[in-house]
Parts: C-alpha cells; sequence; structure tokens
C-alpha cells in the first residue's frame, strides 16, 4: 500500500510546542493557502454541527478532553478523470544477458540501509532463473547490478517465489529445478535444502508458491500439487491435477504447473486449487471434478461473496464454480497450443471484474457470463504468454500490460485500445507475464519485464512524468493475489480472501472503480507538555475524505522519527464512515522512548484495516512535532 506516513499540522492546546515542518510539493489542483493538509480550521464543516467532546482524559498534569467526530471534505483531487491515452514510459535500466521465461519475483532480500532489519527503506531485490543455463540471479532493483548467482538452479524452465519461511524476518527464495526439485536458498543465494517433486506428468516450467495453508504461523512451499512444510518434507500430495496445461498440439505435454493456494470454503485454511481439483494440506481432495487440468486463477466473478475458477488449458478457457462444479461456459483459440494464465480485475469500472485470456493470435476481455468486452490482435506462436494489471492513472479502470513474441504493448482495459507498443522484445514466450512493482524504491511503480532472448534479460519501464503512482515493493510468486504476502515478505498466518478486498487475480492494482478513493490522515488535535520530560501526551482524530467507509480497527501511531520504531499507540474501535472523522483517542508517550527523534504521527500499516488501503494522496505537508520536551 501507499505510505501513510503523512503528519499534519498540529493544534498546540495545552502548552507551546515547537514544531518541525518539511514542505512537500502540493497535489496538482491545490492552492497554495488552502487547508488541504489538515489542522481544525475547517474540516469541511468544523466542530459546529457536532464535533462533541468524547470524554475528559485527566492525568496528573494534563487535562485533555477527547474530541468527538467531525464532517471533513472528501478529497476531491484523488477523483482522477478517465486517461485514454496518456502513458509515457521509458526504460529506466536493461540488463545485458540472463535471459529468461516467466515472470520474475520481486521483494526486498537485503538490510540495504544499515538499520538492522530488512524493510520498507531498502532497496527491492528482483530474482529469476535464467533460460541460458546461468543460474539463479537476483539483481539490485534500482540499478540492476548482479548481487549473486547461483548456478546450481539451471533449469531454463523454472520459476520462483519470495517469502519468509522460518519467521526470521529475512525472506527466503523458493525454485524449481525441473519440473522434478525444488531449492530453497537463502537471501543471498546459499542453498537450504532440496526435494524431489511428484511432476504428476508435467514435462516443462514449473512455478512455486508459497503459503500457510494450515494458518500456524509456519507457511508451506506448494510446486503443482506437491506440499512441504518450510524444511523440505513433503507433507501432502494430490492425486489430480498439478495446475499445468496441456499443449494443444503435442498433447503428450503438459506445462506450466502454477496452483493457486486460497480458502475456497471460508474454514480458515486454504485448499491447493490446480485446474480440476482442490488439495487440503495433507494432500487430500477437498472436491475432483473429473475434468481436465489447466492453470487456474480464482476471484468472485459473479460477485455472491463466494469465489469462483477461472481455468485454461490447450487452447480452451471454462469456469468452474467454488466447488468445482462447471458453469458450462466454454471458449476456445484456434491455431494456438496454448493459453496464457489468466488475469482477473474489473476493466470497465462497473464493480465486477472481467478476465483477460490471450492465445496466439488475439487477446479477449470476457465478462463472468461469457459476453466479450473486447478483443486485440496479438503474436505468439505458443500462446503461452500472460498479461499483468495495473491502473497506472488512477482513473478506476487497469491497464493491461502484454509481451508476447516480439513486442511489448500496453492495452487500456475499458476498451483494448493500444497506449505502448515497443519491439524492444523478444522471447519465445513460456507461460510469462510481466510484474508491476516499485522495484527501486522510488515511491513510484515500475514494470519488471524478462526476455526470453535477445540482448537484453530484464528491462525496467518507469514514467517519463514521474506519475505513477507508489505501489508494493513486492511481487513475490506468479500465483500473486496481493494479500497472499505481506510488504515485507511475511506469509500471512491467515491470508484474506483477496475477493473480499480488491478481487482481483495476477494484478497490482487496488481494485477501486472509477471516482472512489481511499484517504487516511490523522489530525492531532491537542498536545500537552505539563508532564514533561517525562511524557508527551496528545489526542488524535481520524479522518477518512475516501468516497467509502473504513473499518474498525484503525491504528494510530507516534513513531520515534519517521519510519522509526512505534513509542505509542491507540486503536480506534468503530467504522469511520466516508467524509467524517473518528472521535478522538490518547496518545502517551515516554520521552525517553524518542531517543531525540522527532515524534510521527501515523497509521500502523501493518494491520487491517490500513494494510489494506491504497491510500490516494502521498504528497501532503508534513510536520512532526520537536523531541525536545519542556
Amino acid at each position: 500500500m501507499r505510505a501513510l506516513w503523512l503528519v499534519l499540522p498540529l493544534t498546540v492546546a495545552c502548552s507551546e510546542y515547537d514544531l518541525v515542518t518539511s514542505e512537500k510539493p502540493g497535489r496538482p489542483g491545490e492552492d497554495e493557502g488552502s487547508d488541504a493538509t489538515g489542522g481544525e480550521s475547517d474540516g469541511g464543516g468544523g466542530e459546529g454541527a457536532d464535533g462533541v467532546d468524547g470524554g475528559e482524559t485527566t492525568t496528573d498534569g494534563c487535562d485533555l478532553d477527547l474530541p468527538g467526530a467531525i464532517d471533513v471534505a472528501l478529497n476531491e483531487v484523488c477523483d482522477v478523470p478517465y486517461s485514454p491515452g496518456t502513458f509515457t514510459p521509458v526504460v529506466e535500466w536493461q540488463l545485458p544477458g540472463y535471459n529468461a521465461y516467466g515472470p520474475p519475483s520481486a521483494a526486498n532480500l537485503n538490510d540495504d540501509n544499515g538499520d538492522g532489519v530488512i524493510g520498507d527503506g531498502d532497496t527491492p531485490d528482483i530474482i529469476w532463473s535464467t533460460n541460458t543455463s546461468q543460474g539463479l540471479i537476483s539483481v539490485n532493483g534500482a540499478t540492476g547490478a548482479v548481487q549473486w548467482i547461483n548456478p546450481f538452479v539451471s533449469d531454463f524452465a523454472s520459476g520462483t517465489a519470495v517469502g519468509d519461511l522460518d519467521g526470521d524476518g529475512v525472506p527466503e527464495i523458493v525454485a524449481t529445478n525441473s519440473t522434478t526439485q525444488v531449492v530453497v536458498l537463502d537471501n543471498m543465494g546459499n542453498e537450504l535444502w532440496t526435494a524431489s517433486v511428484d511432476p504428476g506428468g508435467t514435462d516443462w516450467f514449473s512455478y512455486p508458491s508459497i503459503a500457510d495453508l494450515d494458518a500456524d504461523g509456519i507457511p508451506e512451499v506448494i510446486v503443482g500439487r506437491n506440499i512441504f512444510d518450510n524444511n523440505g518434507n513433503r507433507v501432502g500430495t494430490g492425486a489430480y491435477g498439478t495446475g499445468g496445461c496441456r499443449n494443444e498440439g503435442y498433447t503428450d505435454y503438459v506445462e506450466g504447473s502454477i496452483s493457486v493456494a486460497v480458502d475456497l470454503n471460508g474454514d480458515g485454511e486454504l485448499e491447493v486449487v490446480v485446474g480440476n481439483a482442490a488439495y487440503r494440506k495433507d494432500g487430500s481432495a477437498l472436491w475432483y471434478n473429473g475434468m481436465s487440468d489447466g492453470i487456474p486463477a480464482v476471484a468472485d466473478m459473479d460477485l455472491d461473496g463466494e469465489p469462483e475458477i477461472v481455468v485454461i488449458g490447450g487452447n480452451r478457457v471454462w469456469t468452474l464454480e467454488t466447488d468445482g462444479t462447471p458453469t458450462g461456459w466454454v471458449a476456445s483459440f484456434s491455431g494456438t497450443n496454448y493459453l496464457g494464465p489468466p488475469a482477473i480485475d474489473d476493466l470497465d469500472g462497473d464493480g465486477a471484474p472481467e478476465m483477460v485470456i490471450v492465445g496466439s493470435s488475439e487477446m479477449r476481455a470476457y465478462r463472468w457470463d461469457g459476453s466479450v468486452l473486447w478483443t486485440r490482435p496479438v503474436y505468439d506462436a505458443s500462446g503461452a504468454a500472460g498479461v499483468v494489471l495495473f491502473d497506472f492513472e488512477l482513473d478506476g479502470y487497469p491497464e493491461v500490460v502484454y509481451a508476447d513474441e516480439r513486442t511489448v504493448r500496453v492495452f487500456n482495459g475499458l476498451d483494448g485500445s493500444v497506449k505502448l507498443e515497443s519491439s524492444d522484445h523478444s522471447s519465445y514466450t513460456g507461460f510469462e507475464n510481466p510484474i508491476v512493482a516499485d522495484v527501486d524504491g522510488d515511491g513510484e511503480v515500475e514494470i519488471a519485464m524478462l526476455h526470453g532472448n535477445g540482448s537484453y534479460g530484464l528491462t525496467v519501464y518507469g514514467d517519463a512524468d514521474h506519475s505513477w503512482p507508489a505501489g508494493r515493493k513486492i511481487w513475490n510468486q506468479h500465483a500473486y493475489t496481493i494479500t497472499n504476502v505481506e510488504d515485507d515478505g511475511g506469509i500471512p498466518a491467515v491470508q484474506p480472501p483477496n475477493w473480499d478486498v480488491y478481487n482481483n487475480f495476477r494484478s497490482a492494482d487496488a481494485g477501486l472503480p472509477p471516482s472512489e478513493w481511499q484517504d487516511l490522515r490523522p489530525e492531532v488535535v491537542e498536545v500537552c507538555t505539563k508532564e514533561c520530560p517525562e511524557k508527551l501526551l496528545m489526542t488524535v482524530r481520524v479522518w477518512n475524505q475516501g468516497t467509502g467507509p473504513v473499518d474498525a480497527g484503525v491504528v494510530v501511531v507516534v513513531r520515534a522519527g519517521e519510519g522509526g520504531p512505534i513509542v505509542a499507540s491507540a486503536t480506534v474501535p468503530v467504522e469511520i464512515p466516508s467524509a467524517r472523522s473518528s472521535d478522538g483517542v490518547l496518545l502517551t508517550v515516554d520521552v525517553n522512548d524518542l531517543g531525540g527523534a522527532t515524534p510521527i504521527v501515523g497509521f500502523d500499516d501493518s494491520v487491517a484495516p490500513v494494510s489494506l488501503i491504497l491510500d490516494c494522496a502521498t504528497d501532503n505537508d508534513t510536520s512532526g512535532l520537536s523531541s525536545t520536551c519542556g
């Protein structure tokens, strides 16, 4: 999610207090003197109508009133108009050699800033397995500098996944070394363990996943229908599909094994979904429908609150209900051996997701009822390249990013019109797609794209106008669903269903329809220094200037310096409606815990609901209290 460390001007109530202010550029459309960043002076309605004191908090030296909720103005600067053609990507850097199929993975692997923690302040790394027998490679996401190469993982059709398998705060790397072996390495590329994989008939292209299937806090490693614990011990093997795609022209070949871990039945544990079955952790089948296997994608396609499954296999795409029952809809693509892995998002802003399917000569965007939103021609002899989705303009209509055998294209999600076409690409394609993430840590997303052959192995595209939004610094596996991994590479013990929040698949998008946005900000109402130098007290309201309500549980925190440790926190216990603030909460800071740093008020973005918000305002003015108490 985007940074929420936007601390607003403070209203000092109990005593005078020095302010340290850092001015950032104002958002487009803001007048220099407008009250766009907080404070009590306006709020879109002020305290007059309500804002009744929420209660009195008395300590030895301070007598603070907890302020009541107030009306606040929607941040209409976030209402971005539809952008049918503005798209100005440029190559930020390219790495010669090290060609590869499949999507790379991106995550923070190293403590680049030396603060002792691998986290948000570090530069992401990009990891992939080459198809040139050079091995598994990790490069710096900002520069392309090679960090390390492990030559042991040398299969040309291997995939990767990244996640913290042992809970020590340092991600591990999972790679398939052909379809018969899985390898786990530490963040420096050193081998930790290997295990044999039952390929289940899969010949080439096997992509691993990481998930905590039984919600015990310890992730499992998944390869097709194979399930391992975090030490490489096999704990389950499914009896049916592997999530692989049959070759329509050479029916003896099955390729592209990509299974998906989601909670289909709402029991709190994840199932491993393949094209024709769903497996529990021990490999037993929750269901098996007797159909052909295929590569799945999962979302709530009909908005009934339950996930449906889109499957591609050979030259066909079909759909399943939550329990594996076929819906009866099937579509085929002529003249193609494969279809690319499916991607899902709301392309036309109607609130319901569409699915993007690609063959050798055609890309189609389908609605759930099987009607076609749009089609566009492509050229990919195998048909095995897929797409990734992201709303680069934040206008509510995700773009479709795709590379076939010779051309990179970006399509408008609403109508399929071409926004970018570049011939700076070459690949034979192997169930690949680009990824979208902030790979250099500059506060803007980039497109990272591997090339299966040609002079360059990897290209990173940014925006010439620096208008692309902030985004996550992680894309950890082929079957990426946003909620499957935490920002620091941690694997959630309880994986939130993507369809409850974003309702997309192989998308880095927040899933908000047009003219909807999310914008939380803190308002420091009163500060009391009467208990200095031991304590600093303040009351804070949370403004919701977005268009929808924010669930109960927002955690307001004070950090010792921007990005520093949390030294005080308080939780808003109720939902915050749109265009309203919360009642005030009290935060008490032990001044010694600040260590001389400036106290910064913000939100804990590691826990819901803030962890699930893509905040639209990233360039507010920021203010912090002086760390000197007295």
